[in-house]
């Protein structure tokens, strides 16, 4: 009887010890296979975690919005669905390069007080606050073209760098600069200075007023600013409304022409792109959206700009219909700041007026 008890209980032990042995051989392993995440990365637990023998509680994502160390915490089921804890650290790294935004092509006087920072700034993935400085060998009081370089690095030392082009044209002489007053057919005053017109004010540029081959060096502040609340706005209705082409330098616009001229000939080029020196795009104050093309027309960006960039200063400055007035086709991407004043007045509840009918003002080689 004694023996037969005995056996019971090395049988018993027996079967305990083989259920613990084969409990402890199947419990879960959880091993981490990366170290590392790019900033803002979206990542989930099973992308850097490998579970044998287990199964994840919830494959979350991880929180990669923020640089450094950062604690995650893995729960895993065995195979009696007992809950298992694991802890693991990773660093969240930045391995992406500032954005510089800046002109490639700026052109100067010679001897003028220049900042060749100015407008332009950088953007990071890591939200951080990032400068721009520039370098180079140039002279900014000595006529001729330069190479310049921006450069951006951010907190984790990625850099950026992008090259752009300085020209620098001879000083102009004072004494040969002739002031002409006018007044046009509306009664509106008139100022042609140094080649640069204004009427009541307001920069006019088009077939019949010029610009200084040497005029202009970027998109002004303003017109960035206004542009910028402008976009925010349009954001919070769903729409997307970006510059596709800001300002351009009396060089690049020749470049323009020329092509459109090989193209298409120059009667035809004439309706749609302008000569150097007569581009709205040289002043600054005038740049492109999205798609510069007729498909652009009846897009709900399109829609909405026409019906609220007054708001915000601009003008759609070639209405539909009206290109015997401003001498161009319709042109539903191109806009013009003037303040939003004027802008109020000349979107006419809808039907725009052009600055050529506003002013008197003729458009025409």
């Amino acid at each position: 009887m004694k023996k037969k008890i005995i056996i019971i209980i090395l049988l018993i032990i027996v079967l305990i010890s083989g259920c613990l042995i084969f409990y402890y051989l199947n419990q879960p392993s959880v091993t981490l296979n990366k170290k590392t995440i790019p900033l803002n990365q979206e990542t989930r637990l099973d992308e850097i975690i490998l579970v044998k023998k287990g199964e994840l509680v919830d494959n979350k994502k991880i929180n990669t919005k923020k640089l450094g160390q950062t604690k995650i915490t893995v729960q895993v089921l065995d195979f009696i669905k007992r809950k298992h804890t694991y802890e693991f650290k990773i660093d969240i790294i930045d391995t992406e390069k500032p954005i510089i935004n800046y002109q490639k092509e700026i052109k100067i006087e010679a001897g003028t007080k220049t900042d060749l920072l100015k407008n332009v700034t950088a953007s990071d993935n890591s939200k951080e606050e990032i400068k721009v400085t520039v370098d180079g060998k140039y002279d900014l009081n000595k006529a001729g073209e330069y190479k310049i370089y921006y450069i951006a690095k951010d907190a984790s030392g990625n850099e950026a760098k992008e090259e752009a082009k300085l020209t620098v044209t001879a000083k102009s002489n004072s004494a040969n600069i002739v002031t002409k007053n006018f007044t046009t057919s509306k009664g509106f005053k008139g100022v042609t200075k140094g080649g640069v017109t204004y009427i009541d004010g307001i920069l006019v540029v088009n077939k019949t007023y010029s610009l200084p081959s040497n005029y202009g060096n970027g998109l002004t502040s303003t017109t960035l600013n206004a542009f910028n609340k402008m976009k925010t706005a349009a954001s919070k209705e769903g729409l997307n409304i970006y510059i596709s082409s800001g300002f351009r330098s009396y060089t690049r616009q020749n470049s323009i022409y020329n092509n459109y001229v090989k193209q298409d000939g120059k009667a035809k080029a004439d309706t749609y792109s302008a000569r150097p020196g007569h581009s709205e795009h040289q002043t600054g104050l005038a740049y492109d959206v999205n798609t510069i093309s007729p498909a652009f027309d009846n897009t709900k960006e399109a829609k909405w700009l026409a019906n609220n960039c007054y708001k915000y200063g601009f003008i759609l400055r070639y209405p539909k219909g009206k290109d015997n007035e401003t001498g161009y086709m319709y042109e539903s991407w191109h806009f013009r700041y003037v303040g939003e004043d004027l802008a109020t007045k000349l979107y006419n509840n809808g039907d725009w007026i052009t600055l050529e009918t506003y002013f008197g003002i003729t458009s025409a080689y």
